[in-house]
């Protein structure tokens, strides 16, 4: 299945915000992260983990899905502009 422009801006989009969501949790947890007991740094990385793994593995099948599969283009679309020097 070829993705439309449209599918991989959106997938690309969400990939983006997980990633930056996750990136703020980590900033967060590193900045408290002095403070907190063992138990509750350990409780923090048994969830943690397992999200961040996903994300990447979710990450990686996108990439791989684009790359093999490709982007539907239109026929209606205008070609890219020639660099005209």
């Amino acid at each position: 299945m070829k993705w439309t422009k449209e599918q991989f801006i959106e997938g690309s989009i969400s990939l983006v915000r997980m990633k930056s969501q996750l990136a703020v949790i980590e900033k967060k947890f590193k900045d408290k992260g002095i403070r907190m007991t063992f138990h509750e740094r350990m409780d923090f990385k048994k969830i943690y983990s397992p999200i961040r793994k996903k994300i990447d593995e979710m990450e990686r099948e996108f990439l791989l899905n684009i790359a093999g599969n490709g982007i539907e283009e239109d026929d209606n679309a205008e070609p890219p502009p020639k660099n005209k020097e």
